[in-house]
């Protein structure tokens, strides 16, 4: 099970892979998780505006916004996954949550895949999981 993400975009955009076999491209950082929830836990506070906010003033500026990611979310102080924490353990459920809601979005299949993302979006604040997640996130994150 890994955790993959883009290297660079205006937007992080995680998620988790449980296919061992997947070959991740160059253009991601992926990382080990352990168990389904752990991976949802990482995946649920890379996916949040709290943690774009906080790296945003190190990451390179390209034509108009900020791009690279890279490893810049890895210098937050984001503690390893403990199922015994409870705080990690509803920001789990919450992704875990968060991907059913995603997955219940009907994507036009010829949109691109900055509007299926955006469709996404507007599905998981509608619901209230996103803000959910981001307060979670919020309470785990010092500022």
């Amino acid at each position: 099970m890994r955790v993959v993400y883009p290297a660079s975009g205006t937007r992080l955009s995680a998620c988790w892979i449980e296919d061992d076999d997947v070959i991740i491209d160059k253009d991601a950082y992926w990382s080990a998780a352990h168990s389904l929830e752990e991976a949802a836990y990482v995946a649920g506070i890379l996916n949040t505006s709290i943690v774009l906010d906080r790296v945003r003033d190190l990451q390179p500026v390209g034509q108009r916004d900020p791009r690279h990611f890279d490893n810049l979310v890895w210098t937050l102080p984001i503690p390893e996954f403990d199922a015994a924490e409870t705080l990690h353990v509803d920001l789990a459920a919450a992704a875990l949550y968060a991907a059913e809601v995603a997955a219940r979005v009907e994507l036009p299949d010829d949109a691109h895949f900055t509007a299926k993302r955006r469709l996404i979006r507007g599905a998981l604040v509608a619901d209230g999981v996103a803000e959910t997640i981001e307060r979670l996130v919020d309470a785990l994150l010092p500022p």
